[in-house]
This record gives structure tokens, sequence and C-alpha cells, in this order.
């Protein structure tokens, strides 16, 4: 029986920032992990001088969580910002053609995506004080806006986001923000007026994101056990008792737990999380880098990205244009774009034989691209469950997690799943409740 004072369950952004919030204040720990490696969703790499992330491409610098974290990691002067002019431009298809989304007053005016009758009830809502409804995000904006404000500019938004259902997704916690903004001033624009601040930028590293991984492992790496994972998690009187597949006993006073929810819902104790836990559903998605010669693009786009609606006809959900935001990640020549593949409503193209799948995208991308050289670099990579959906069961699963938190003082959930998807959402819940289980 190995007895310890806090056990993490997970080794992915959320229980590695939980652990290094613990190692600052000194309490004692030890986090297993299932796989041969820490980091999760994160998982970047280096090939032919091209930086490739499999998982999240940027991280937001949005709380105080995720600038304590880098500053602890002295990491500040490695964050890498992108360029301003790429950055700002995100594109949805219009009659078959990239459209810049609008980020202006004049631009939201102009811009062909949604008819002027939708406009105007967007503007009626920004000082309406009538209470938002938890619909679906399709129900919701479509009753509100016309059904052309949601195709052409939230549907596609949110695809990139979750790659999943509108007419699934829960508007309250799909759009947390705007909901809080309702909710506490009633008026969205009084809300954005009063909770103004400047805009987050997104960052990375020279070597990708994997570089905030491997500091913080450098700096756990003795009290972290790979190729463990854990089989069952029982009360134990006042202590919780966690067994592994290596028939290892734990007996621990304090549990944070930030495995997937497929994963708890199978070892967890508690019948009434287990349930709300098994009902999340996860959508694959297949992640797609291509590079090519910058002499051979014909047509240069210059942006974020572009994302894609189920109208649009397209065998991917959306493609980032990773050089015209970090120009390092590949060589000077050439230009590095990564497409996705999938989520809720493509999972049948992710049944096309992957030889036949990666051909048909390049050819999609060449024609976006006006591309007709050669493909200089290719990378394929696939998560069987990708992206966890924030659909209309998060009510039931927060009021789960609630009463399990309540009842289980000193078992602490945290995840992905719930309240929040982003890597910073995850890093700030895990301060959170590193404060509230250790508030001295």
């Amino acid at each position: 029986m190995n007895q310890v004072d806090t056990l993490i369950i997970g080794g992915g952004i959320s229980g590695l920032s939980a652990a290094h919030f613990l190692s600052k204040r000194k309490i004692d720990f030890i986090l297993l992990e299932s796989s041969n490696r820490l980091g999760g969703v994160i998982k970047s790499h280096k090939q032919n001088n091209f930086v490739l992330e499999n998982g999240p491409n940027t991280v937001l610098n949005n709380n105080l969580s995720i600038k304590k974290l880098i500053n602890d990691c002295n990491l500040s002067d490695k964050m890498i910002f992108p360029l301003i002019s790429s950055n700002s431009k995100r594109y949805v298809f219009h009659n078959f053609t990239p459209e810049a989304v609008p980020l202006s007053f004049s631009e939201f005016i102009k811009t062909p995506l949604i008819p002027m009758f939708s406009k105007i009830k967007f503007f009626w809502e920004l000082i309406s004080p009538f209470p938002f409804q938890n619909k679906s995000v399709y129900n919701f904006f479509s009753s509100k806006f016309g059904k052309e404000f949601h195709d052409n500019l939230i549907e596609p938004f949110l695809t990139g986001v979750y790659a999943g259902d509108t007419k699934k997704m829960s508007v309250k916690y799909c759009l947390r923000n705007l909901w809080s903004l309702k909710k506490k001033y009633k008026i969205i624009l009084l809300g954005l007026i009063m909770s103004r601040k400047k805009s987050s930028n997104s960052f990375t590293f020279r070597n990708g994101l994997s570089e905030i991984i491997h500091t913080l492992e450098k700096n756990i790496s003795k009290k972290t056990e790979l190729n463990s994972k854990v089989r069952s998690i029982k009360k134990n009187g006042n202590l919780y008792e966690i067994k592994t597949n290596s028939d290892k006993t734990f007996l621990c006073k304090n549990v944070i737990c930030s495995i997937p929810a497929f994963s708890l819902s199978k070892i967890i104790f508690d019948d009434n999380l287990s349930y709300s836990l098994s009902k999340i559903d996860y959508n694959p998605i297949d992640v797609l880098h291509l590079g090519f010669k910058k002499k051979d693009i014909k047509k240069d786009i210059n942006g974020f990205g572009i994302l894609c609606k189920p109208s649009d006809n397209k065998s991917y959900l959306g493609v980032i244009f990773n050089s015209k935001i970090f120009p390092h990640i590949c060589p000077s020549d050439c230009e590095l774009f990564t497409v996705l593949i999938g989520g809720e409503k493509q999972k049948y193209i992710l049944e096309i034989p992957k030889k036949k799948l990666i051909t048909t995208i390049t050819d999609e991308i060449r024609r976006l691209l006006n591309c007709e050289g050669k493909l200089v670099y290719s990378n394929h990579y696939h998560w069987e469950k990708g992206i966890p959906q924030y659909n209309e069961q998060q009510e039931e699963l927060q009021k789960s997690i609630f009463n399990f938190h309540s009842d289980n003082k000193n078992f602490k959930i945290t995840g992905n799943y719930f309240s929040g998807v982003s890597v910073s959402d995850c890093i700030m819940k895990s301060e959170q409740i590193i404060k509230e289980m250790f508030p001295n």
C-alpha cells in the first residue's frame, strides 16, 4: 500500500498544471499517467524543419493562471506571438469564395455574409433587456437573427472550436462569455462596455506548445509515474483507495482527477456522476499538415484560416494558415497549412482509407490555393476521441459534478469537457482547484 497526501490522475495540461501549483505550495503528491508520455492533447514535434501541432495550435494569454504558469516556467521571454496582419483575419466561404469575417462595425455593415434584416436584429439584441433562454445554438441564433446569421457566422466559428452540431450544442455553455454578460448586465452592449479588456493574444513557442509540457515535466519528473492506468477508485473511510494496472494501490487524502469523461465514468464510485460522464460525446478529428512551396501558390490568402459549414460541401472542417501566423514553423520558401477533418457531421469521411483521404483533402486544398506544385511535406494524425461536446447534457453534468464535490470534499474533478475547453481554461481551473483544496 502506497500512501501519499495528494494523488493526481491524468498527465494532460490540467493534471500538469495542478501538479505545478501544488509544487509551488510544497505539497506532497504523485501524478499517474496511463500512457508513456505527458501532455495529453498537446502534441507537437519538429520534422524536416516543420514545427507541427497535432493538438491545439496556440494558447490564449487570457487569464492570470496561464500568465503565472508561463512566468513560473521562465518561458515568458520565449513566447512567440502571431503576425498582427494574419492573426486578425478569419475567412468563411460565401458563394464558394473565401470571405473575411467582419471584425469592425463598418465591416459588419458591408459584409455580404448576412442580410440587412439580420444585421438590424443583431443591433437590437445588443440594446435589448430581454433575457436569454438556454436553447440549442442553432435554435437560438436562427430564431433571433435569421438562418443566414447562424449558417454564415456562428456555425463555422463553433465548428472550428468543437467540430460539433449546433443543433445539439448548448448556447449557455458553448458561448459562456456572451451568456455571462447577458445575465449580469441584461443588456449585452452595456456588458461589453463595462467588461471591456485589452484583446487577448494567442502564442506559441519556437518548438511548439510542447515546450510548456517539457518544462512542467522536468520540474515534477520524480513525482510522475507513466504507464500507470487507474483501474478503480474507492472510498476507504475518509481516504481514497486507487488501484492501477500494475497492481499498485495508493491510499490518499486528496484526489485531483483530470482524465477524460469517458475514462472516469468507468472507474468512479459515484453512479450518478458515472452516468452523467458517460453521456458526454467526443468527436473524432483527423489533423493533416500540408507543406507547399510559396512559388507554387497562386492564390495567396493572408489570415489565420478558413472555416467551413456543411453547405460548402468540403471534405474538411477548416484550414489553419500556420506559417502566415507564425513564419518560423517552416522553411522560408514554404507555407504550412493544418487541415481539420471529421467532427460530428463528417464522421463518414474518416472511414475513407487513409491514402485516399489524404489525396482527396490535398486536391481540395490545392484548388483553394490554386497550387499546382508538388506537395513538399505531409503529416497525418488521428484523434479517435478528439473534442468533447458542450451539448444539452452539460446542465446535468455540472449538477452531478457539483453534488459529487459536495459529498467528497477532498476529491476534485477537472478537464476540458466542462467549464471551458481551451488550454488556458484548463490551467485556470486547475489553479482554482488547488486554491479550494489548500486555501492557506
